[in-house]
């Protein structure tokens, strides 16, 4: 799957602009955009996953995976990530390898750890054990799809030998997310390819290098290993402008990541903080190079990329992507985007 080049794509998580509106139609724009953005020549799509929160963070992306690969024809579908020590692996193994059907062999699962304390109580896993479930829930899935046999038995699971379907031709890569150095070599040891975050600057130039020596530690420095990074971009014709208009946006979406990412009875971070020159409601926004409109007035886009590659080819290649598709106030005074510890659902 690696390319000479960057190959870029689409980041969703569905979130709305509080008071959340109608969710019907904001579904249906999302998988409108999609579909458009395919024929404007992106070349995938990731969906996350988050739980019990207040701004309709989509919670089933496998669900919307298989809806998108009955509405696309050519883009690649992921998740990114999908918690996987949040769910039962067999179950997971099951509706992805639907979505791959539908696709016609599109679709990449993309999992991660997971870290949100409340996800991991109400939905009654216990998050010690996240190690042990990320790693063992690979195994199965993987185990499923090659031998269609779910026989297993491990430290968190075990099964009868029984059938498994449906059966796959080809199975789907599995992508594993990381930033922090245990996860890294776990993503080197086990994954099809790699996700992280191109939000931090330079920051990734070390996640890549981290990668690259943790594939040949464990002798694969010569394996077609996909890297994809993901972040922000924001199309306008003056810089400033854009800056001031997407910024709070950006903001929110960090600050609710290190929000989430701190314990019950710890000190919550301080917010980051964008800019906004005027009180304004966010305008419609246009990706006028694309012809790509934003139809709802309400909201402000950043279109968002993704690329594919591979580290161990001769080209480096980063890019990344996420529709951030409403701001959560007005008139905020620019202090630039403050860096907030970096929790996302991939860290341990």
């Amino acid at each position: 799957m690696a390319t000479d080049s960057p190959t870029f794509g689409l980041w969703y998580d569905f979130r709305q602009r509080p008071p959340l509106g109608d969710y019907a139609r904001l579904y249906a724009e999302c998988l409108e955009e999609i579909e458009e953005a395919e024929g404007l020549g992106y070349e995938g799509v990731w969906l996350s996953e988050h739980h019990f929160v207040d701004d309709g963070y989509l919670p089933s992306p496998l669900a919307v995976a298989a809806a998108l690969a009955a509405r696309t024809k050519r883009m690649t579908i992921g998740t990114n990530v999908l918690l996987l020590p949040m769910h039962h692996p067999l179950r997971v193994a099951e509706d992805a390898a639907v979505a791959h059907l539908v696709s016609g062999g599109r679709f990449i699962l993309g999992v991660g750890q997971g870290y949100v304390q409340h996800e991991f109580e109400v939905l009654g896993f216990n998050r010690r054990h996240r190690p042990s479930l990320f790693e063992e829930g690979v195994e199965i899935i993987r185990r499923a799809w090659e031998e269609g046999r779910i026989g297993y038995e491990g430290k968190r699971w075990r099964f009868e030998n029984l059938p498994f379907g449906p059966r796959l031709e080809r199975r789907p890569p599995i992508y594993i997310g990381a930033s922090a150095d245990p996860a890294i070599d776990r993503a080197a040891r086990m994954a099809d390819g790699f996700l992280t975050s191109a939000a931090w600057g330079a920051g990734n130039v070390l996640t890549y290098r981290k990668l690259r020596e943790a594939l040949a530690r464990h002798g694969r420095a010569n394996a077609d290993f996909p890297y994809v990074a993901s972040g922000i971009v924001y199309v306008r014709e003056d810089s400033e402008r854009a800056r001031s208009e997407v910024a709070p946006a950006i903001a929110y979406q960090r600050s609710r990541y290190a929000e989430w990412g701190t314990d019950r009875g710890r000190p919550k971070p301080e917010p980051c903080r964008g800019r906004g020159t005027s009180s304004a409601t966010p305008r419609r926004s246009q990706r006028a190079s694309r012809g790509f409109t934003q139809r709802r007035p309400t909201t402000t886009s950043a279109s968002g990329l993704v690329c594919r590659a591979s580290p161990t080819s001769r080209h480096s290649r980063v890019c990344a992507c996420s529709p951030l598709r409403w701001f959560p106030g007005s008139a905020t005074r620019w202090e630039g985007v403050k860096p907030v510890p970096e929790v996302w659902a991939n860290d341990v």
